[in-house]
């Protein structure tokens, strides 16, 4: 083997080579040939002027190896050595080192190593190999002929073992030697009989080439009918061929370990159990000596490195790892100096974070002391994540934030995942949620939140929200769109929020020239209904009802009439001034809450509210784009509808919104958060998650992302390239 250890020489050895000489007993000497001999463990020897302790070498003459040439690990006494100028670098070994044909200088180092004991760190590797060939034929080729190398396979172990505690840092070495120690495992007692090694090999370095070690502890699990322990499926894994090792599972080795343990006892119990079907183990060894050929070993046990079914079901868990590793990941690549921060934790799959209580316990204890309150100022809860810019957070931030608190158990209004703004300084409503919280906006919450735009700021038009009104906001619209239990709570705190912060009408008109016609009319009803629910209606509300009819292209001068239809009573349109008491109007009917789904009049058609704004693909892909944050700009009432967008060719992996997505961002090689929610909101996608899938499908194909970036995104272009190939 080659050189590429440190300079090393005689004088630092000196002190230990030259103790007072000990006599030694006669050697006992194993013959080999008719001018060689094996000097077995244990026994001291002089050669060429080096008292060599330990024995375990071959020295004399003529010794051949298995292919006819001259013994590499033969030591001739009558070689010539140089020892004045003893080449200590090992810069004149050749890549396969024999004792015979190295230079002299190279012999002197040889034998003052050996004589040293072996155990100069920075001895040449090389040197180290051309004593590691004489084990080899000792066990590989005299074992075949001596039964006496069998009393010495344990001590020859337990010496690999040393060799490799000193020179385990040469990876080519610490290769050989650690497929050599399992063949000793095998031959112990020449019966082919095994039993598992103490450990599995380390999950490290190239995994290209599953160690013999690897298939037979598998074999013995199979062959027992024991279960797999996790730490033998990790290493498993990792030299699976079929199972490629991703970045998350490199970047982030102690996550994966942990992740990987956690979910195999979760899936598997004890472990896998493999069957024990299929042909024999067999193990090659390749000898790292030149002159013994390849070694094929035969075991009784079954080889199931590969058996499919098993193979199938670490195949799964290993990318259900990996996947929920990946954006943590990407975000350890980008923040390397950032670990233990509420950004990290963010990211954290859940069963991780709940071993890390110590690392978010002030985020936690302070929700707990302000949930009750509800309405919170965000600049409080900014605190804990350190914006980039104080009292305003990017929409990265906002989602990183939002994440954790869900993981925590609590959720906040507004949350950009589900069409908000970003958090920033002012009123935020900090409430409970449970792990089946959403995590995304589906077009039913999404139809919601509208109504709940215009209800709330009809709502708010006299001044104040009843306990009616909004009672009714969130229970009307639950019932008319079937939301979930889950989507409900969130949508009491994002109706408080809006109550808190107040919403103005500026700005929609644009947001709702998309709707047809029949639609626009449910939601003006809708808003007259909010309007009418406590039995009194407002000169204010009046006011903006009128507002919201004519955002709505609808004639204002029906609001009264639909008033009238929806409250028993005078409506309300203009307070009156004072008169003398000869001319009195009639006395304002006592407030008293109705419901518009019990009293007389006006109600609305629940199914058709939610046929029309949750389950047609049109109004969903509409309902993306009202609450992106842009500049306003007028549309004309009774703008045509855009014509339908042509068919693009779909994208391995994608589906067609997606595809054309990632075919618009072909156009330049960065986009603003802006440029890219309005492409998004144009192929009919929820901007967050449509980044997701874009990344995952070529994560999945190419290793790496093809998006990256916070507020400015930047389009990996050789990524793109491939995808869309």
């Amino acid at each position: 083997m080659g050189q590429h250890g440190g300079a090393w020489d005689g004088a630092s050895m000196a002190g230990r080579s030259g103790a007072a000489p000990v006599v030694a007993p006669r050697p006992v000497l194993h013959a080999v040939g008719p001018q060689a001999v094996w000097v077995p463990p244990g026994q001291v020897l002089n050669v060429a002027g080096h008292r060599i302790p330990g024995g375990m070498f071959y020295t004399g003459r003529g010794l051949r190896d298995a292919r006819g040439g001259s013994e590499p690990a033969l030591i001739d006494p009558g070689l010539p050595v140089d020892p004045a100028r003893p080449d200590w670098d090992g810069s004149n070994l050749p890549y396969w080192p024999s004792y015979a044909t190295i230079p002299p200088g190279a012999r002197a180092a040889y034998l003052a190593w050996l004589a040293d004991g072996r155990r100069y760190p920075r001895a040449p590797i090389g040197y180290v190999f051309l004593f590691f060939y004489g084990l080899e034929r000792r066990v590989l080729s005299d074992l075949k002929h001596d039964g006496t190398v069998r009393y010495e396979l344990a001590t020859i172990a337990v010496e690999v073992r040393r060799l490799l505690g000193i020179y385990g840092e040469s990876r080519s070495f610490r290769s050989y030697a650690t497929d050599f120690l399992t063949v000793l495992d095998l031959v112990g007692d020449g019966s082919g009989s095994i039993t598992v090694p103490d450990e599995p090999p380390p999950a490290v370095g190239d995994c290209w080439s599953p160690p013999i070690a690897l298939r037979i502890g598998l074999g013995c699990f199979a062959r027992d009918g024991e279960p797999v322990p996790v730490e033998w499926a990790r290493t498993w894994a990792w030299f699976h061929p079929s199972i490629y090792a991703r970045t998350p599972q490199e970047r982030c080795p102690d996550e994966f370990r942990e992740l990987f343990a956690i979910r195999y006892a979760e899936r598997f119990g004890a472990g896998i159990v493999l069957g024990a079907g299929g042909r024999q183990l067999t193990s090659e060894y390749d000898p790292a000596s030149a002159g013994i050929g390849k070694v094929t070993v035969r075991m009784r046990a079954p080889d199931v490195l590969e058996e499919p079914s098993a193979s199938a079901r670490l195949r799964d868990l290993v990318g259900s790892v990996t996947n929920d590793l990946d954006a943590y990941s990407r975000w350890v690549g980008r923040n390397p100096d950032k670990r233990g921060s509420f950004a990290e934790a963010a990211l954290l799959p859940g069963e991780l974070l709940a071993g890390r209580a110590g690392q978010v316990a002030p985020l936690r204890d302070w929700c707990e002391e302000n949930v009750e309150r509800g309405v919170i100022d965000a600049a409080d809860l900014l605190r804990f994540w350190g914006p980039v810019t104080p009292g305003k957070a990017t929409k990265a931030e906002s989602v990183g934030l939002v994440q954790l608190l869900g993981r925590l158990g609590f959720g906040v209004e507004p949350d950009v995942r589900m069409g908000g703004p970003t958090l920033a300084e002012g009123p935020a409503v900090l409430f409970r949620c449970g792990p089946d919280a959403p995590a995304s906006a589906r077009p039913p919450y999404l139809a919601v939140t509208l109504l709940l735009h215009l209800a709330v700021a009809v709502s708010q038009a006299d001044g104040e929200v009843s306990a009616a009104e909004h009672e009714h906001l969130v229970g009307h619209v639950r019932q008319a769109f079937q939301l979930t239990a889950a989507e409900t709570d969130r949508l009491a705190a994002h109706t408080r929020w809006l109550t808190a912060t107040g919403v103005k009408l500026t700005g929609l008109k644009r947001r709702l020239a998309g709707l047809d016609a029949a639609t626009k009319r449910d939601i003006a009803e809708f808003a007259v209904s909010v309007a009418a629910v406590d039995g009194v209606v407002s000169p204010g509300e009046v006011a903006t009802l009128t507002k919201i009819y004519k955002l709505l292209d609808l004639d204002g001068g029906d609001v009264f009439g639909r008033l009238h239809d929806a409250v028993s009573g005078p409506v309300v349109v203009r307070e009156r001034a004072p008169v003398d008491d000869e001319h009195l109007l009639p006395p304002r009917p006592a407030r008293r809450p109705a419901s518009p789904m019990t009293r007389t009049g006006f109600a609305l058609d629940d199914a058709a509210i939610a046929a029309k704004l949750a389950d047609t693909a049109s109004v969903s892909a509409l309902l993306a784009t009202i609450f992106v944050e842009d500049e306003p700009q007028d549309a004309a009432p009774g703008k045509p509808a855009d014509p339908p967008q042509p068919a693009v060719a779909a994208v391995d992996g994608l589906d067609a919104a997606h595809s054309r997505l990632i075919r618009l961002l072909a156009a330049k090689p960065s986009w603003s958060r802006l440029e890219f929610d309005r492409l998004a909101a144009e192929c009919g996608l929820l901007p967050a998650g449509a980044l997701d899938v874009l990344n995952e499908a070529a994560l999945d194909r190419l290793g790496d992302t093809v998006v990256d970036g916070d507020e400015t995104l930047d389009v990996n272009t050789e990524i793109l390239e491939g995808l869309l190939a």
